[in-house]
């Protein structure tokens, strides 16, 4: 998928913001490096390492000329050679008593042999510690035999010094080969860990560049949503929903531009429909005073017919009679329907005012004249109750215009049952709120309104019934929407229909009783 511009100025600007500060950290790092591995492998160090060395070997090179020393003067001890002389009477008590003088006399002797052609005469050993680690030399000098004949013995002398001292010797040198191996690869060493360096750098920043794209085609995608949605909207598409399921500034922008769409569209229904009650209310107009004028010249026309007939034919002044029986009753139709044509053409326009809602239906559906309504058909009596919702329902209305919507639902739920022959017949009148609408129900147990026929119940001269003319649901309408309103044809919970009113709230500290 081809990155887009707006994405590109995002991945654009999170490498800018990535890259700059890499690079002078690769800089800074490449220097700090260098200074740190400088500290502990320069010259200087190296020195020191080797004086270190030369100073553990003149020490060693010491501790041997003080243990031939040692084993010079225990060869050519007079003492101890005059008791090892043939010549006298070799007693071993002296001898051992000479080599316990030597033992005491030189503290480093840890043991003296004295061999006779390879073969032990005589021997002393120094007692120790285990523990105490010493390094063993063994040094072999002839003894200094002056008394007769040449001398076949030889003294063993096996001095002990502090092994430490070859321990550090030796790790001294294994830490001066490592310095010179570091010293041979300081230009490899530092390369490698810069180039480790740049690689975790470089890391770093295809990461940040795959979130950036990631993040930015999606916040993209969503614009380009909204972007196609609007376009459609310029098109005249009313029906867009954009998906809002994050809570982010775009999903809030969404939703918004959501709601915008919906109140367009619902403004536009509500435009269209009002263009349409106006169009059928100028036509109505019309066709009033067309059919209301030449009304009475016929019936005047028939009546004087009538009238002027002398003879004595019964059967045509009877079928003369009913020709205007028939002519007065549908005229009389007629005048009715100019009436109702008339009073739809002179709706008057609303004038609002605060009020609550639930205060207007108590008093709408407990008016005096509502129970002989009700009762108007004793063989099938209608009750009529009021369910208000605890609490101030604060709207604006038109209580006349709104009262004439009222009860024309009433009258046609009552109808309804009537029609429908319902045993027990209700009809209830609620008022709630609902969000930030008050809402106004007119329910009905009767036959119901069918699904199919629920949007078209408000157009102008739609009717379910004989003898409708199809004009009070399409008033009840354009009182609603006058009102800022909305009126809903659904079922009923108790199984008949249901037409629903939601007015919008409005804030007001004082509300006006309505007029019972």
């Amino acid at each position: 998928m081809a990155i887009r511009r707006f994405e590109r100025k995002i991945v654009a600007a999170i490498a800018a913001v990535a890259i700059m500060p890499l690079i002078g950290a690769l800089v800074l790092g490449q220097r700090a490096l260098r200074e740190a591995y400088a500290v502990g492998v320069n010259e200087q160090v190296g020195t020191e390492l080797e004086r270190g060395l030369s100073l553990y070997q003149q020490h060693f090179v010491a501790l041997r000329g003080a243990a031939e020393r040692t084993a010079d003067a225990v060869a050519s001890d007079y003492e101890l050679n005059r008791a090892l002389d043939p010549l006298h009477a070799l007693d071993p008590s002296v001898v051992a008593l000479a080599l316990d003088r030597l033992m005491s006399r030189y503290a480093d002797v840890v043991r003296i042999e004295i061999l006779d052609a390879g073969a032990r005469r005589a021997a002393r050993e120094q007692p120790f510690d285990s523990k105490q680690q010493l390094q063993l030399l063994e040094l072999s000098r002839p003894m200094q035999l002056n008394f007769g004949g040449r001398s076949r013995l030889e003294a063993r002398v096996t001095v002990g010094t502090d092994a430490r001292a070859f321990g550090d010797y030796q790790r001294a040198g294994e830490v001066q080969e490592v310095f010179r191996a570091l010293e041979a690869g300081a230009n490899y060493v530092s390369g490698f860990y810069l180039a480790v360096y740049i690689v975790l750098l470089a890391s770093v920043i295809v990461v940040a560049l795959g979130i950036g794209i990631a993040l930015s085609r999606r916040v993209t995608r969503r614009v380009l949503q909204l972007a196609e949605a609007t376009q459609r909207v310029g098109g005249g598409d009313l029906t867009v929903a954009v998906p809002a399921h994050d809570d982010d500034e775009v999903g809030d922008l969404t939703r918004a531009f959501n709601g915008m769409v919906r109140d367009m569209r619902e403004s536009r229904d509500r435009i269209e429909y009002l263009s349409r009650i106006g169009a059928w209310q100028e036509f109505a107009k019309r066709l009033a005073h067309e059919i209301k004028n030449p009304l009475t010249p016929i019936q005047l026309a028939v009546q004087e017919v009538h009238r002027s007939y002398k003879g004595d034919d019964a059967r045509f002044r009877r079928t003369l009679e009913d020709a205007r029986a028939i002519v007065e009753e549908e005229i009389a139709t007629l005048r009715r329907l100019v009436s109702e044509f008339s009073e739809f053409a002179r709706l008057p326009e609303v004038n609002l005012s605060p009020a609550d809602l639930g205060v207007f239906v108590k008093d709408a559906v407990e008016a005096p004249f509502r129970a002989d309504e009700m009762s108007e058909v004793a063989s099938t009596p209608v009750e009529l109750t009021a369910r208000v919702e605890p609490g101030a329902l604060p709207v604006l209305i038109d209580s006349m215009l709104l009262k004439r919507c009222l009860d024309n639902l009433i009258r046609n739920a009552v109808q309804a049952v009537r029609n429908g022959n319902v045993k027990d017949g209700h009809v209830t009148v609620a008022a709630r709120a609902r969000a930030e609408r008050a809402i106004m129900q007119v329910r009905d147990n009767g036959p119901g309104v069918p699904e199919a026929a629920r949007e078209r119940v408000f157009d102008p001269y739609y009717t379910t019934k004989v003898d409708g003319t199809g004009l009070g649901l399409a008033i009840v309408k354009k009182i609603v929407l006058e009102h800022g309103g909305e009126i809903t044809c659904s079922a009923a919970p108790e199984g008949g229909a249901c037409f629903e009113i939601a007015l919008p709230f409005v804030r007001t500290s004082r509300l006006p009783s309505l007029p019972k």
